[in-house]
């Protein structure tokens, strides 16, 4: 038996033996590679196969199916509309209260308690790129680009001097060492 024609495709025997599972391992896996490839014979291959498989239900699910969807719309409209006449009972209930009435003058007695700005819009876009005047005094140019000298005790230092003192103690072996070291000379 033939498994391809002179093409390269299946033959129609390959496919039959294929469907009726007469073929060895070595026919299984060179059918199933061809038919990876090869859109024809996977259509022919498929058509073999669902042309007895397909049955005729024993009974139409145009109703089931039908009775679901209408079930669905029900289901959207008849919310859809709850939440519209709660939603319009709540507008009227508020109305007629007076709630409405008293969050308006809420919103107006608000923008009397907040100042007002004094600039417009031209006024900023008139200073955007120019520098902010602040009360900070300016840069000496004279010191800028020198590093600065401060009085305060390097945090390296201090933390360095925490962990001798907490592990060996204060007046341990390493607290002499310590002392000599240039990092105590930067805590002092």
């Amino acid at each position: 038996m033939e498994l391809f024609d002179k093409n390269g495709c299946l033959t129609d025997e390959g496919l039959q033996a294929l469907q009726a599972g007469g073929l060895d391992e070595l026919g299984r896996l060179e059918t199933a590679e061809h038919l990876s490839y090869c859109d024809k014979c996977m259509d022919r291959y498929t058509a073999l196969l669902t042309a007895d498989a397909l049955e005729t239900p024993p009974h139409s699910a145009h109703k089931a199916v039908m009775a679901a969807i209408w079930v669905r719309l029900m289901q959207n409209t008849w919310g859809r509309a709850a939440v519209a006449g709660v939603a319009a009972v709540l507008a009227f209930t508020m109305w007629r209260s007076g709630t409405i009435d008293q969050l308006l003058n809420f919103r107006q007695e608000l923008h009397t308690w907040t100042p007002e700005t004094s600039q417009s819009q031209t006024e900023e876009a008139l200073q955007l790129g120019k520098p902010m005047e602040d009360d900070r005094p300016s840069a000496q140019p004279e010191i800028l680009g020198k590093p600065m000298d401060d009085d305060k005790p390097k945090q390296q230092a201090s933390l360095a001097k925490a962990l001798n003192d907490l592990l060996f103690g204060a007046g341990g072996p390493a607290a002499e060492k310590y002392k000599n070291s240039p990092l105590a000379d930067q805590t002092k």
